[in-house]
């Protein structure tokens, strides 16, 4: 036994090194142990000093401590209660040399160990000794009635006389050893069923007590039992069936086929077989046993699994298969192989969920100073899904209830056995075959191919991994919420398919384990509509979000671009719905990231949760402070959410908004029923989430309009940049029209922005329409090159852009676009009052004096010219004050007051824009129009130009003698009229623009063919605009072909405008009435 247990490092058995000390001793165990210590306390002493010297003070006090306790256990000679036994010596010297090695960490924290329990020893609970057992009265007790053939209530008296002298010894030197004498197999195979009854002679009789025999066969009956349960355990391979297998075929006997088959094949010295006495039968209970065993999992008869080979990584049948007698083997391996496929399934099943579990686990013990890290790197370390670990989750609730229905199974067959069975059982293979599919269908061959579908799809993978189990550690190749999104919808998908092909027992499976894994998507719904999306503007903010796990989770379909709250793109951009691309191909999309069954839903989901968030970040409680809805005379305080229902509650009772009364009515169907379709799920969906965001999106509006004063800053803002305000704007504009005139800077910022507050000041009544200190004008610069000179073209007001400072969260409705394309109709708007103005300017009156006819006929021709300049410039404005901004302000506002949420704000604020953007033809589509009103109003200035050279003044008037003919003979004119003609032109002679009407017209219809669309539209190489002729060009020709030239122009620019707008009238959009009417208003062009 020593040189088993320990042999020491100097090579030399523990035997050897005992033998003469115990023959020293004689055989004492205090001798030997002193003798031991004796010798070993040199070498500990060195060892110890040695420790000691080595700063391993710890190893220095174990190894006197265990010293001292074995000399002090070595004194005690006699003891019988001590534990130190002589089989035990040996391993008491090994743990002194093992605390004398080099010491290890391990080995100073046992010696810690060993030291705290020498000195705090545990004080355990007595154990009983033969000295406790001999200090009681014997033979007393209830235990003792009726033993050695007693009657009841009596004792055996002189028991004690008894004893044949030889007690047992106590001495611990007799349990190295067990009894000397043994009994062979075949004496305990004869050993009785009862004792004899020992002869005992009662108390009162008085009689001396006779010794009675014990047979020792008795204590061995056990082994009796044993051998007869050995031989009901038909796994031994030695173990045989109680059945002839040479007796002939009987087509009664059903146990005779398979022998009988066997027979004939083994006849057949070809085939090579051996008779029937070769193979290995067992009853059909046991073999039913044993598939049920391989079902659930564990070592069985039947099932072998391959690692290799074209059935890699199954089951198949076990070549040293048991074989049934009314079987042949073809058939037996025909039913039996259906079993292995689906044990094959399971293990399979059995293997992914276990790998999801151990990676979910592996996860969860992540190093505790990731929560200092990025939340990217953070979440990094969790490489599966709370999705995929609820899906394994729900595969290995069904995965358990099959395994309990097979423990069921096999329950039954042994009950049956032992004859406590109720009822009768058929145990068969075919039965337990139609057992498991009346009870699971094809669940579980279902839900392995869906598996391989989604591991296939997120390792995009050109044909299904059979592995599955191995895609925790494959690297991801789809985002997680892709991966998501892909199994709920090949879970919906698989439910749907069953219900169709009416499989109830598979499709209510599969609802089960479809509404087990949308669960997480559930609750990371509940959490982003209870509490809102994350802020980040602050630190403490974002210090608050990662404590309470605010950070929007991978898997979620709502995306974190990590925009500041403050930003006006926030509310487009900073949280939207994830989307997921291929990536192999340009233009190629993947599946997308919200799940089919919550696209329509999604967008509500984001909202709300958006609008949470804002009201919590205003510091608004009127939402979560749990007061009762009003309406409903409800005082419980009750948190946000509070009512939130599970997703599995949801499917068994899906609530419906009634159409009538807008009442919500919860109706009671199965889960399968509920998600028949994913309309129908997303009709569930929805009636459940639209009463908590129609709260939340209520509150967020009603802050908007009282505490933020939302239509004073939309009137205000309308009043400024469309020129509601008229005698204010005219005002302001009348300023920037003079200092355009005067040729001083118009454009100077500080100019602009004082002259704008002047206005507002001098207009302002009992309550101010604007907060000066909320706008600002300003102008970009522009390199000398750009620069254009605003007497010659209104594109010169290009670029004008006006900055309202509206209140957050008011920037997400009035945001930076809002401002550009407002400003852009204020710009346009601006223009055509520049061309109205300066044709207002010139006024020609008065008669003829001295002017003579010719005279005459040059001011009909200017007269003319600005007529119809003017007529266009005011049918143009007054279609855009008018049919487009007071028509499309009263319209934008009726459906404004019906917003219920912020979103709905943006998006109408958004089309009234587009709206007006359109309809001032100062959109793409419009362009060419919008060039050709610009040529227009570049025109008039042009016409103005020329009318001052022509007159020396914007106001002419005929009735004084500052006029006279220019001629070459001409001496007595003004030093101002001198000065104006010296660089520009010399007209003294020249000809009338009055043309025969037939010339006319042909002249103006040849412009017109020569302007077509796509010379506006910039396509022929040059600017079809007129202002791109100075005055300096005037001295090329005279005022009078000019004008004619003008004229040409303005007619063939107007008929293409008509044009353009019909085409625009005759559309199916909603502006085609207002175009119509645009277009109705030019037909008098030609009256």
């Amino acid at each position: 036994m020593s040189q088993r247990v320990w042999t020491p490092p100097s090579g030399l058995p523990v035997a050897q090194i005992l033998a003469p000390l115990i023959k020293q001793s004689k055989g004492t165990i205090s001798c030997i142990v002193n003798r031991l210590c004796s010798s070993w306390l040199k070498v500990n002493s060195r060892h110890s000093r040695k420790a000691r010297i080595n700063s391993f003070d710890v190893l220095g006090d174990a190894l006197e401590k265990a010293y001292t306790k074995l000399k002090t256990h070595a004194k005690a000679h006699d003891d019988l209660d001590s534990s130190i036994q002589l089989s035990q010596l040996p391993n008491h010297v090994k743990f002194l040399t093992i605390l004398s090695n080099p010491p290890t960490p391990a080995t100073l924290k046992d010696a810690e160990s060993i030291i705290q329990k020498i000195e705090n020893p545990e004080h355990g609970k007595p154990t009983l000794t033969w000295k406790d057992i001999l200090s009681e009265e014997p033979f007393e007790g209830q235990h003792w009635e009726g033993v050695y053939g007693l009657p009841p209530g009596s004792t055996v008296e002189g028991w004690e006389r008894r004893s044949d002298g030889s007690s047992p010894s106590l001495s611990p030197w007799d349990s190295e050893s067990d009894l000397d004498g043994s009994h062979s197999s075949s004496e305990l195979s004869t050993v009785p069923e009862t004792p004899p009854p020992a002869p005992v002679r009662l108390q009162n009789t008085g009689a001396p007590n006779t010794r009675g025999t014990t047979d020792p066969l008795n204590a061995y009956r056990h082994r009796q039992d044993v051998e007869e349960l050995q031989a009901r355990q038909y796994w031994r391979p030695d173990w045989r069936a109680d059945v002839n297998l040479d007796k002939p075929f009987d087509i009664g006997d059903a146990s005779s086929l398979a022998p009988s088959f066997h027979r004939a094949l083994a006849s057949r010295a070809a085939l090579n077989i051996d008779g029937p006495g070769k193979e290995n039968y067992r009853n059909e209970e046991d073999i039913v046993r044993e598939v049920l065993i391989g079902l659930q999992g564990r070592r069985n008869m039947m099932f072998a699994w391959v690692h290799s080979g074209a059935h890699a990584f199954s089951f198949v049948l076990s070549p040293t298969a048991p074989r049934l007698l009314h079987l042949t083997a073809g058939a037996q391996t025909s039913i039996v192989s259906s079993f292995a496929s689906l044990a094959t399934t399971l293990a399979h099943l059995r293997k992914f969920t276990a790998a999801i579990f151990a990676m979910a686990s592996s996860s969860s013990t992540a190093p505790s100073d990731t929560i200092s890290q990025p939340a990217y790197i953070a979440r990094s370390h969790r490489r599966s899904t709370r999705t995929l670990e609820a899906f394994a989750d729900a595969l290995d609730v069904e995965l358990r209830a099959f395994d309990a229905w097979c423990a069921g199974r096999e329950e039954a067959i042994c009950r049956a056995h032992a004859g406590v069975h109720s009822g009768p059982l058929v145990v068969s293979l075919l039965s337990l075959e139609k057992g498991i599919r009346d009870a699971f269908g094809d669940t579980f061959p279902v839900l392995l191919a869906l598996v391989r579908t989604v591991v296939q799809k997120a390792q995009r993978a050109t044909e299904p991994l059979v592995e599955v189990w191995t895609l925790p550690d494959l690297p991801p190749r789809a985002s997680p919420s892709s991966v998501t999104a892909l199994l709920l919808d090949a879970l919906l998908s698989a439910v749907q398919e069953r219900v169709s092909m009416g499989d109830a027992v598979t499709a209510r499976a599969l609802a089960r384990v479809f509404g087990a894994t949308a669960e997480p998507a559930w609750a990371m719904m509940h959490r982003w509509m209870r509490d809102g999306m994350p802020v980040r503007d602050s630190p403490a903010a974002l210090a608050q979000h990662a404590a309470t796990s605010g950070l929007v989770p991978d898997e979620f379909f709502v995306e974190d671009n990590e925009v500041l709250m403050l930003d006006p793109d926030f509310w487009s951009d900073g949280f939207t719905l994830r989307d997921w691309r291929t990536g192999e191909e340009e233009g190629e999309r993947g599946p997308t990231s919200v799940p089919v069954f919550l696209v329509h839903v999604a967008e509500l989901v984001l909202s709300t949760g958006k609008a949470t968030g804002l009201l919590r970040a205003l510091g608004i409680s009127s939402l979560f402070d749990g007061s009762g809805e009003e309406g409903q005379g409800s005082t419980l305080e009750q948190p946000w959410l509070s009512k939130w229902r599970s997703f599995r509650s949801l499917l068994e009772h899906p609530s419906s908004r009634s159409e009538d009364h807008g009442e919500t009515v919860v109706d009671v169907v199965s889960p399968e029923a509920a998600i028949a379709s994913a309309e129908s799920l997303s009709q569930v969906v929805y009636d459940e989430l639209l009463p908590y965001a129609e709260q939340a999106h209520e509150a967020l509006t009603r802050v908007l309009i009282d505490d933020c004063d939302l239509w004073a800053h939309l009137n205000a803002i309308e009043d400024l940049y469309l020129m509601r305000r008229g005698d204010a704007m005219s005002h302001f504009v009348d300023i920037l029209f003079t200092r355009m005139d005067t040729r001083q800077p118009w454009n100077d910022f500080h100019f602009m922005n004082s002259a704008f507050r002047d206005v507002v000041t001098l207009n302002s009544g009992p309550a101010r329409w604007i907060d000066a200190s909320l706008v600002r004008f300003s102008f970009p610069a522009r390199a000398p090159s750009q620069e254009r000179n605003i007497t010659q073209t209104v594109r010169a007001l290009d670029g004008l852009l006006i900055e309202y400072a509206v209140p957050f969260p008011l920037t997400y409705i009035f945001g930076p676009r809002t401002m550009r394309v407002y400003s852009s109709i204020f710009t346009l708007v601006l223009q055509v009052r520049r061309a109205k103005s300066v044709l207002e300017r010139i006024l020609v009156r008065g008669g003829l004096v001295g002017g003579g006819k010719k005279m005459d006929a040059e001011m009909k021709v200017f007269y003319a010219v600005r007529g119809r300049l003017s007529w266009f410039v005011n049918t143009l404005l007054n279609f855009i004050t008018t049919n487009v901004i007071h028509t499309q302000i009263l319209k934008f506002h009726e459906a404004f007051r019906g917003a219920k949420s912020l979103d709905e704000m943006i998006r109408l604020q958004n089309e009234h824009l587009d709206k007006l953007e359109g309809r001032c033809l100062l959109q793409r589509n419009t362009a060419a129009l919008h060039r050709a009103i610009m040529s227009i109003l570049d025109m008039s200035l042009h016409y103005t130009d020329c009318f001052v050279s022509f007159a020396g003044d914007t106001t002419h008037d005929i009735s004084r003698a500052s006029l006279h003919v220019a001629s070459r003979r001409s001496r007595h004119r003004s030093r101002r009229l001198r000065r104006q003609r010296r660089d520009v032109i010399g007209f003294a002679q020249a000809p009338s623009l009055l043309h025969p009407s037939d010339d006319s017209a042909s002249e103006s219809d040849e412009d017109e063919e020569g302007l077509d669309e796509a010379s506006l539209a910039g396509r022929s190489g040059r600017e079809p605009s007129f202002f791109s002729t100075t005055t300096a060009s005037f001295a090329e020709d005279g005022f009078m072909e000019r004008l004619d030239k003008m004229s040409s122009e303005l007619d063939a620019l107007v008929r293409f405008v008509r044009r353009g707008v019909e085409s625009l009238a005759a559309g199916t959009g909603e502006a085609a009435p207002a175009f119509g009417m645009f277009a109705f208003a030019l037909e008098d062009w030609d009256r």
